[in-house]
Protein backbone atom coordinates (compact mmCIF):
# COMPACT_ATOMS: atom_id res chain seq x y z
CA UNK A 1 0.00 0.00 0.00
CA UNK A 2 0.92 3.73 -0.03
CA UNK A 3 0.08 6.52 1.63
CA UNK A 4 -0.36 5.34 4.84
CA UNK A 5 0.78 8.75 6.75
CA UNK A 6 -1.44 11.87 6.59
CA UNK A 7 0.19 14.47 8.52
CA UNK A 8 -1.40 17.79 8.91
CA UNK A 9 -0.29 21.03 10.37
CA UNK A 10 -1.51 24.81 10.83
CA UNK A 11 -0.34 27.99 12.96
CA UNK A 12 -2.54 30.91 13.39
CA UNK A 13 -1.92 33.51 15.53
CA UNK A 14 -3.07 36.94 16.70
CA UNK A 15 -2.59 39.48 19.21
CA UNK A 16 -3.02 43.32 19.55
CA UNK A 17 -3.78 43.88 16.01
CA UNK A 18 -1.11 41.72 13.97
CA UNK A 19 -1.94 38.20 12.78
CA UNK A 20 -0.38 35.44 11.53
CA UNK A 21 -2.26 34.40 8.47
CA UNK A 22 -3.49 30.78 8.73
CA UNK A 23 -2.50 28.50 6.51
CA UNK A 24 -3.14 24.42 6.37
CA UNK A 25 -0.49 21.82 5.04
CA UNK A 26 -0.87 18.33 4.45
CA UNK A 27 1.63 15.92 3.08
CA UNK A 28 0.76 11.81 3.18
CA UNK A 29 3.45 9.02 3.09
CA UNK A 30 4.26 6.17 2.77
CA UNK A 31 4.58 4.16 5.76
CA UNK A 32 7.61 1.65 4.90
CA UNK A 33 7.27 0.24 8.59
CA UNK A 34 4.07 -1.88 10.02
CA UNK A 35 4.41 -1.29 13.58
CA UNK A 36 2.56 1.70 15.63
CA UNK A 37 1.35 2.52 19.26
CA UNK A 38 -0.57 5.08 21.41
CA UNK A 39 -1.19 5.51 25.16
CA UNK A 40 -0.91 7.55 28.28
CA UNK A 41 1.66 8.03 31.14
CA UNK A 42 2.08 10.36 34.21
CA UNK A 43 5.57 12.53 33.90
CA UNK A 44 7.67 13.11 37.00
CA UNK A 45 9.05 16.46 37.54
CA UNK A 46 12.51 17.18 38.98
CA UNK A 47 15.98 17.13 38.58
CA UNK A 48 17.23 13.78 37.24
CA UNK A 49 13.57 12.23 36.76
CA UNK A 50 13.48 12.70 33.23
CA UNK A 51 11.01 9.32 31.84
CA UNK A 52 11.76 7.26 28.99
CA UNK A 53 8.21 7.57 26.91
CA UNK A 54 6.41 3.84 27.08
CA UNK A 55 6.56 3.06 22.96
CA UNK A 56 6.78 -0.34 22.73
CA UNK A 57 10.44 -1.75 21.60
CA UNK A 58 8.84 -2.97 18.17
CA UNK A 59 8.33 0.34 16.91
CA UNK A 60 12.01 1.56 15.86
CA UNK A 61 13.90 3.09 13.05
CA UNK A 62 12.79 6.43 11.71
CA UNK A 63 9.10 7.69 14.07
CA UNK A 64 6.85 9.83 13.91
CA UNK A 65 5.42 10.39 17.41
CA UNK A 66 2.79 12.81 18.57
CA UNK A 67 2.94 14.07 21.92
CA UNK A 68 -0.25 15.64 23.60
CA UNK A 69 0.15 17.55 27.16
CA UNK A 70 -2.81 16.71 28.87
CA UNK A 71 -2.80 19.23 31.80
CA UNK A 72 -4.67 22.37 32.03
CA UNK A 73 -3.56 25.02 29.45
CA UNK A 74 -0.87 27.59 30.80
CA UNK A 75 2.65 28.46 30.53
CA UNK A 76 4.17 27.40 34.01
CA UNK A 77 3.48 23.65 34.20
CA UNK A 78 4.44 22.62 31.41
CA UNK A 79 6.58 18.91 29.47
CA UNK A 80 9.95 18.93 28.42
CA UNK A 81 11.45 16.64 25.96
CA UNK A 82 14.92 15.53 25.30
CA UNK A 83 17.36 12.50 23.95
CA UNK A 84 18.90 11.31 27.27
CA UNK A 85 18.55 11.04 31.18
CA UNK A 86 19.58 11.99 34.34
CA UNK A 87 22.40 14.97 34.34
CA UNK A 88 22.75 15.25 30.83
CA UNK A 89 18.96 15.97 29.95
CA UNK A 90 19.09 19.53 30.35
CA UNK A 91 21.30 19.71 27.62
CA UNK A 92 19.23 17.56 25.46
CA UNK A 93 15.99 19.22 25.77
CA UNK A 94 14.88 20.00 22.49
CA UNK A 95 11.03 20.89 22.34
CA UNK A 96 9.11 22.40 25.18
CA UNK A 97 5.02 21.38 25.38
CA UNK A 98 2.37 23.54 27.07
CA UNK A 99 -0.49 22.68 28.42
CA UNK A 100 -3.18 21.39 26.02
CA UNK A 101 -0.65 21.83 23.55
CA UNK A 102 0.38 19.14 20.74
CA UNK A 103 3.81 18.54 19.03
CA UNK A 104 4.50 16.32 16.71
CA UNK A 105 8.48 14.88 15.98
CA UNK A 106 10.03 12.74 13.36
CA UNK A 107 12.71 11.41 15.79
CA UNK A 108 15.86 9.38 14.10
CA UNK A 109 16.20 5.82 14.18
CA UNK A 110 18.04 4.73 17.58
CA UNK A 111 17.82 8.41 19.70
CA UNK A 112 15.76 7.88 22.64
CA UNK A 113 12.33 9.89 23.99
CA UNK A 114 12.60 11.33 27.51
CA UNK A 115 10.48 13.48 28.83
CA UNK A 116 10.06 15.79 32.24
CA UNK A 117 7.68 17.65 34.07
CA UNK A 118 8.99 21.28 34.46
CA UNK A 119 7.05 22.50 38.14
CA UNK A 120 4.47 19.74 38.24
CA UNK A 121 3.83 16.01 37.29
CA UNK A 122 2.37 15.65 33.54
CA UNK A 123 -0.09 13.76 32.05
CA UNK A 124 -0.07 12.91 28.55
CA UNK A 125 -0.96 11.16 25.19
CA UNK A 126 1.66 10.10 22.80
CA UNK A 127 0.80 8.63 19.50
CA UNK A 128 3.73 6.68 17.35
CA UNK A 129 4.53 5.08 14.25
CA UNK A 130 7.28 3.86 11.96
CA UNK A 131 7.98 5.83 9.10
Amino acid sequence: MADEIQITTRLYAAKGGAYLGSETTTSTQDMTGTHMASGTQTISTGAGNAELLDIPGDVTGDRYILIKNLNGEGGTNYLEIGSASGASFPASVSQKVFGQSTILMCVPSAVAVYALGFNATINIEWKACQV
